[in-house]
């Protein structure tokens, strides 16, 4: 019935606020100033995006981005999808990670089969060791070869404005 509400309906999507992801972009190019970035409004394949080139003070390229309700976050062999950008706490892990990977706090754990990653992992400090917190990964040849890890982190003495 149109118009009834009942408990088996399925929740509607909530619409993006467009406003509040271009504040959170905003927020993490702000927190590191001495950092290259750059914001497009209108990219042509994605609703919003965050370039961050490998350059002095910033060991690998990243990408942030927003594609729907959700957010993107690609460096090295890491690719991160939060969503809905609708809640909060969705928002909140979003921004850690990048914070994280940014100031070099957070490292992505990569393993390679050959010359190719399979495997990242996003990890932050714990207890004197790395606790991976998120994990990304792609189809690896069944067959055996010798795995490789490459760690990912950004050394320099990139630290958050905030």
């Amino acid at each position: 019935m149109l118009g009834a509400s009942s408990a088996k309906e399925p929740l509607m999507r909530k619409e993006v606020d467009r406003s509040a992801m271009i504040r959170l972009f905003e927020e993490i190019r702000d927190a590191f100033p001495q950092l290259s970035m750059r914001l497009d409004h209108d990219p042509p394949n994605v609703d919003l995006e965050l370039e961050i080139p490998q350059q002095p003070g910033l060991t690998f390229y990243m990408n942030l981005n927003l594609q729907g309700d959700a957010l993107h976050l690609t460096a090295g062999a890491l690719w991160l999808e939060r969503f809905p950008c609708t809640r909060t706490d969705v928002v909140q892990a979003y921004r850690e990670a990048a914070h994280g990977l940014l100031s070099g706090m957070y490292r992505i754990r990569e393993l390679h089969r050959g010359d190719r990653p399979f495997k990242a992992e996003l990890q932050k400090p714990d207890q004197g060791g790395w606790r991976t917190i998120d994990t990304s990964s792609r189809l690896g040849w069944p067959f055996p070869r010798r795995t490789v890890e490459k760690i990912l982190q950004n050394v320099s003495n990139t630290r958050s404005a905030t």
